[in-house]
């Protein structure tokens, strides 16, 4: 039995359910067999959205650390929840009375002290991820703008502020290689702050969550239940939402009808077990990678689409999702390490499989928002068709990005824009073999199959006619002033490469 990726506790019970597929979207109790469906936010009955990954912070607390030769410790923590995901605010301390905010958002960790707003900060509403610029010491690109509502915000130990029931701000992050500015709209002039991206192994950290606090969070789930009284007898009848059409009252045993959404939900099971099939890494799936030991928690296929079309969806132009074709796709995978952090394995029916991970820097970049030195390759862009498993953000089928790809030496930079939020990250080519040997794979039987034959498109017959036209014109001159034997050569020369270029320009060789 592999180890199980996520749990909960039984509604009807109370015992301890372990769930070992990430693409279950009903799990049994082993107990009392009562049917659980999975839901606060972690899965949608489609079967085509992602859970949402908990708390894996190895922080807590108490934690104590050092950052610019200055001792500090976390004293409070704001976990803030909204429609994408959820990412904590650790409030820390410093030896010398000053305070800041350790950022945990994802793969990405942030250090920030406030700072005097700085002059001429630009209007929220004219701030676009990716393409805004604003000048403090250095150019900073717009990383991520966001307009956020907070609900579901949770409050640990210390904080400098009140936290309300209800949480509206508008916050926009700008990046410059390791600097961080976070601009937070919540007052005029805006409060500004001002770090940088840090490692966690570079701060001493001490006091920190071991890997058995942080699976027991980071994997937790929650089923419902629905509890009424029978409309026969009134005496009190339990269920599990959408699991069962019928329920027996325990008290007069009348048959109650509770159909629901089990339709919804064998469908949603039947399309899960399909995507787990088609993965070549299946979730759960546990792999040793240079001596680190990770597990594929997530999987998210995508289609590509141009970068027109992408970006017609970013900008919600009307009729902009008809008449899209996909062009090809690619699978992402998510690998996870308590110890260790994330991971990501992509692979691809044309360049096969690669490592990427997010930098927690920004490379250099020009004026145009390019990485200096790093030649582009191409445009495209990629539209979510389906994501199974957990992530640290919430995935939903439909969801869209713009990619550019630049040369790195052997690798590539990858820039990733959506809506709200500029990323890039570094992908490293890696063959299958590798693969195999991380997650003992049986080659022959998980060799990927593509069915694609990849061929060069032909030469248009209007360009062969283009290139002979463009021939004759340059040689005639020569041919005019020549004569005798010389005229009557260079003719045959002159027919052999016109026969070349006709049959060159229509082999699709």
């Amino acid at each position: 039995m592999s180890e199980p990726l996520f749990h909960t506790d039984c509604p009807s019970c109370g015992a301890p359910v372990h769930v070992h597929s990430a693409t279950a979207v009903t799990v049994v109790c082993s107990y009392c067999n009562s049917m659980l469906v999975r839901e606060d936010n972690s899965l949608s009955d489609t079967g085509r959205d992602s859970a949402l990954l908990n708390d894996f912070s190895p922080l807590q607390i108490g934690t104590m650390g050092k950052f610019a030769a200055q001792n500090f410790s976390i004293v409070g923590r704001l976990q803030a929840k909204y429609d994408a995901g959820v990412w904590n605010e650790w409030y820390v301390k410093f030896d010398d009375g000053s305070d800041g905010w350790l950022s945990e958002a994802g793969d990405i960790h942030v250090l920030v002290k406030q700072i005097p707003t700085p002059p001429n900060t630009p209007e929220f509403n004219q701030i676009i991820a990716g393409e805004t610029t604003f000048d403090f010491s250095k150019r900073f690109f717009a990383s991520d703008v966001r307009e956020i509502v907070l609900e579901q915000a949770a409050a640990q130990g210390e904080l400098p502020f009140r936290l309300p029931e209800k949480y509206t701000n508008r916050v926009a992050d700008w990046r410059c290689e390791s600097a961080f500015l976070t601009l937070d709209y919540a007052t005029t002039p805006p409060l500004a702050f001002l770090g940088k991206t840090v490692q966690l192994a570079e701060l001493s950290l001490q006091n920190t969550r071991d890997e058995a606090q942080i699976r027991q969070s980071a994997g937790s789930l929650k089923g419902t239940r629905h509890s009424e009284n029978c409309p026969s007898c009134g005496s009190p009848v339990h269920w599990i939402t959408g699991a069962t059409q019928t329920v027996i009252c325990p008290s007069c045993s009348s048959d109650l009808d509770t159909s629901g959404n089990t339709a919804k939900l064998i469908e949603a099971n039947a399309m899960r077990n399909a995507q787990q099939q088609a993965l070549t890494l299946p979730l759960g799936k546990q792999g040793k990678i240079n001596g680190r030991l990770y597990m594929v928690v997530g999987a998210v296929r995508k289609e590509e689409i141009s970068s027109l079309d992408a970006r017609r969806l970013l900008n919600n132009e009307s009729g902009a999702e008809y008449g899209i074709l996909p062009e090809g796709w690619w699978v992402e995978y998510l690998l996870y390490s308590p110890r260790h952090g994330f991971k990501w394995l992509v692979e691809t029916p044309e360049d096969g499989w690669s490592v990427s991970e997010t930098l927690t820097d920004f490379p250099r970049l020009n004026q145009y928002g390019e990485p200096q030195g790093s030649p582009m390759l191409y445009s495209y862009g990629g539209r979510v068709s389906y994501a199974a498993g957990a992530f640290y953000w919430h995935i939903r089928a439909g969801d869209v990005n713009v990619y550019q790809d630049y040369q790195q030496g052997s690798g590539k930079l990858c820039k990733e824009i959506s809506r709200e939020e500029l990323a890039w990250s570094k992908s490293t080519p890696v063959s299958f073999n590798q693969i195999a040997t991380w997650f003992n794979l049986d080659i022959k039987a998980n060799a990927p199959k593509y069915n694609v034959k990849m061929t060069p498109d032909p030469v248009s017959p209007q360009m062969v006619w283009l290139m002979i036209i463009v021939f004759v014109i340059v040689n005639l001159p020569a041919w005019i002033m020549m004569g005798g034997d010389d005229l009557f050569f260079s003719l045959i020369i002159s027919c052999i490469i016109i026969n070349i270029l006709w049959k060159g320009g229509n082999s699709s060789d």
